[in-house]
């Protein structure tokens, strides 16, 4: 069976609410296991090595990718590494500009995970950096209303993809995602019908 894999965001853990969405509306549909959302690493590198494990592992089956902020930072790498479809959820595309701000002393909120960001993360980062985007692999969603990141950004970093969600207002968390998680799955073609 096609898997999803769901890549949470900076600070945040495999139970965020787009997961558990995500996860609660394949089990409906009798998929209980067609979502995977794993914890990850808060360092970037090792982050990449779980991803890596977990795509190797489903990819003969069929493996989709969903990241959002951070993680469709990490799914932009790791959908043109696997040649592989990605949704990018409101995507952190400058993250090693972005998470400068961020060194030093860190807590997870969701996890009460404690660690150091420091320079050595952010060149793991950019060596995560897509430059050219397969345009055919990606389904980008922004929100103007995202408080954390330009929505601008990702629409320069990805100009041409398969689908393209823009709304107007909305919040970096993308207000009501709920409301696609059926095309999502169709997306990741779990559902076929």
């Amino acid at each position: 069976m096609t898997a999803l894999l769901y890549i949470h965001g900076f600070n945040s853990s495999e139970r965020s609410h787009k997961a558990t969405v995500l996860g609660e509306a394949a089990k409906k549909m009798g998929l209980p296991d067609a979502v995977i959302s794993p914890r990850l690493s808060w360092q970037p590198a090792q982050a990449i090595k779980q991803l890596e494990s977990i795509i190797e592992a489903n990819q003969q089956q069929g493996i989709t990718l969903i990241g959002s902020s951070l993680g469709g930072f990490y799914a932009a790498y790791l959908a043109e590494k696997y040649r592989v479809k990605a949704i990018l959820v409101n995507p952190a595309v400058q993250a090693p500009v972005l998470l400068q701000d961020f060194l030093g002393p860190q807590l997870n909120p969701y996890t009460n995970e404690e660690y150091e960001l420091t320079q050595a993360h952010m060149i793991e980062l950019e060596q995560l950096v897509v430059t050219e985007p397969t345009a055919d692999f990606y389904w980008l969603m922004v929100q103007e209303g995202d408080e954390v990141l330009d929505y601008k950004e990702a629409l320069k970093a990805f100009p041409k993809t398969a689908r393209l969600t823009h709304e107007e207002k909305g919040d970096h968390s993308f207000t009501e995602f709920e409301r696609f998680s059926a095309e999502i799955l169709r997306f990741a073609e779990i559902l076929t019908e």
